[in-house]
């Protein structure tokens, strides 16, 4: 028997790489980054005004100048609008692009508008104050989400912000979850005084979807040859096999058995943990397309997200 350290050092050592594919961005909540994330473009991509108010030239309220004409109004989302007289002002929204010329906003909290003049009724000010400028918050090409961040909401409106329709994320394993025993029957099934229904593989499933895993389900009987034909083509049709059940000191636990037969080799076998002491974890090399797979195998009486020692 091992302890709770060991076994998890043995199962990370004992992980594989699965490539990767490219999903539509919406659909990748949850999946690994595979790839860096740049900004396209400087953030923000102008002079962004940052207060309801009007734009002026500083040096104007500097020399004494407290009404302003109003040239007119710059609005989100509207092409930079240029002021060719320093003796006026412009009014402009919040997320608009300063006009040209200008370099100082005054919100509108503190001026009075009146006949087409802004009457700035504050004594002092700030040159540039309210102005998010221009590529103060990321340079163009810089990294803005780096690779195997798994992909949170936040992170999905950076990658809309940066124009990407599609994200290359990391593939996940085909598993399969599986459970044994003459004593289960069906969800759906009323059983009898000597049975239960099959609830630890939904329990498993429903484990794997959470960190966007999906799985096939079986039930295999306890009988030795329809385990090895069964397990024989499971492990050429899949690269994750979970089992619940059959390795625990029974007559009828034919599991660690039949995998050594079919080649797979044993890491560990009890752990000191509980509930799920008669773990076993194993791995084999099985050469698919030419390539070498590792699959892996966790058999277990019952899987927590943590192991919890004993």
């Amino acid at each position: 028997m091992i302890d709770v350290a060991a076994a998890k050092d043995i199962i990370l050592k004992n992980t594989e790489n699965f490539g990767s594919e490219e999903v539509p961005f919406l659909k990748s909540v949850g999946r690994v980054l595979k790839e860096n994330i740049y900004a396209d473009r400087p953030f923000p991509p102008f002079n962004r005004v940052a207060m309801d108010g009007v734009a002026i030239v500083y040096h104007e309220f500097n020399n004494g100048t407290r009404e302003f004409p109003i040239a007119g109004i710059q609005a989100a989302g509207s092409e930079q609008e240029t002021m060719h007289n320093a003796a006026h002002c412009y009014e402009v929204m919040t997320g608009a692009s300063l006009p040209k010329n200008t370099d100082t906003v005054v919100r509108y909290e503190d001026v009075e508008i009146k006949n087409g003049m802004a009457k700035i009724r504050v004594s002092t000010i700030n040159k540039g104050q309210n102005i998010h400028k221009k590529g103060t918050d990321q340079e163009e090409g810089s990294i803005l989400i780096q690779q195997n961040t798994i992909i949170s909401p936040a992170e999905i409106g950076i990658i809309a912000t940066v124009g990407k329709s599609t994200v290359k994320v990391a593939k996940t394993p085909k598993v399969i979850v599986i459970s044994t025993g003459n004593e289960l029957v069906e969800v759906s099934e009323k059983p009898l005084d000597h049975q239960i229904r099959r609830s630890n593989v939904y329990t498993l499933v429903s484990l794997l979807e959470k960190i966007n895993i999906p799985a096939e389900t079986a039930h295999l009987t306890d009988d030795k040859k329809t385990l090895k034909e069964k397990i024989r083509q499971y492990l050429v049709d899949f690269d994750a096999l979970l089992f619940s059940g059959a390795v625990s000191k029974g007559k009828y636990d034919f599991l660690p058995e039949v995998l050594e037969e079919l080649g797979v080799r044993k890491e560990f076998h009890r752990v000191s943990q509980r509930p799920g002491k008669p773990f076993w974890f194993g791995s084999t090399l099985t050469t698919t397309k030419k390539r070498n797979r590792l699959k892996i195998l966790l058999f277990l009486l019952f899987l927590e997200i943590q192991f919890q020692p004993m």
